[in-house]
């Protein structure tokens, strides 16, 4: 897995996402937060930037990366 990744999760029922140690947060849904990783992802240039899903069991799911434009 790439290091320059966005990680979207849920946090004492809030949404947030964190970026290289930065937090996002609150989204009101998975979806809002979501869409706001993928825009900060795109905003940043970097070819391997991946959006991330980790539900509360640690599971990761790629959602978003530069590729999938």
């Amino acid at each position: 897995m790439t290091e320059r990744h966005f990680i979207v999760y849920e946090r004492n029922h809030t949404w947030q996402y964190t970026y290289r140690g930065s937090i996002a947060a609150p989204f009101k849904s998975r979806d809002e937060a979501v869409a706001a990783a993928i825009g900060e992802a795109r905003d940043t240039g970097d070819p391997d930037v991946t959006v991330i899903v980790q539900d509360h069991d640690m599971q990761e799911e790629i959602v978003w990366r530069r590729a999938d434009q």
